[in-house]
């Protein structure tokens, strides 16, 4: 009926079910609790009127910032055609032997050595990973130059892409488009009915726009200092 997901040192995100929304003060008030920060910050959905109404009713304030979008595309189109450079090919990755390649493209994508070779071995152990929905694409020499992971909701036959990267010696090849377009075929192929993608950037939503995701809603911010909290 209604979960949060604290990061701390003071940033909460919630949902709640609108049939219950009176759970929503009980999550901003065990958020407030377990916080020690002097700010919070909480981030909805602009839709989620009954989240913004419990959080101006506890004083939180709206803040000014770039809000991600969220973005999403029917599967009714599917297969999506892709035309690859000559001599790189795409297929999924196969598995714990691909492990490697795909850390590096990763690394590679995102100049960011966060992601190891552990980390990512976690990720393809962790529900639902599907690595037949963990797309890459190959250049002539062999090593994996983009990437696409989807992750699958079969009850709701919704399919998350989450990440999605180039590896910069390989941009402006159209590559990143190909790789989504085939994972997304590869996702409507297991019965999935729509994708999304949150999208962080104005750029990142022009990519996604250009491929064929609609914007549906965007995030909303807000903040109180905890010494203003009616505790």
């Amino acid at each position: 009926m209604a979960c949060g997901w604290v990061k701390l040192p003071g940033s909460l995100m919630f949902q709640v079910d609108p049939n219950f929304t009176e759970l929503s003060k009980d999550v901003i008030d065990w958020f407030d609790k377990i916080t020690e920060t002097n700010e919070q910050r909480v981030t909805v959905l602009e839709t989620e009127s009954h989240l913004i109404s419990a959080l101006e009713d506890s004083l939180f304030n709206p803040l000014e910032e770039t809000p991600e979008v969220l973005t999403k595309i029917s599967l009714d189109s599917c297969p999506f055609p892709v035309k690859l450079p000559d001599k790189f090919k795409a297929r999924h990755i196969k598995g714990s032997e691909d492990l490697k390649k795909r850390v590096a493209v990763h690394r590679a994508a995102f100049q960011s050595l966060r992601v190891t070779e552990e980390s990512y071995f976690n990720v393809m152990n962790a529900y639902p990973y599907d690595s037949s929905l963990d797309w890459v694409i190959e250049s002539p020499n062999g090593e994996l130059v983009a990437f696409c992971l989807i992750w699958f909701d079969e009850v709701n036959k919704v399919g998350l892409l989450e990440p999605v990267g180039t590896d910069p010696g390989f941009w402006r090849m159209g590559l990143a488009s190909s790789v989504c377009k085939l994972a997304l075929n590869a996702l409507s192929e297991k019965g999935a009915k729509t994708a999304i993608v949150v999208c962080t950037s104005p750029d990142t939503y022009e990519f996604y726009k250009s491929i064929g995701f609609e914007q549906f809603a965007q995030t909303k911010s807000f903040h109180r200092l905890k010494n203003t909290n009616n505790n």
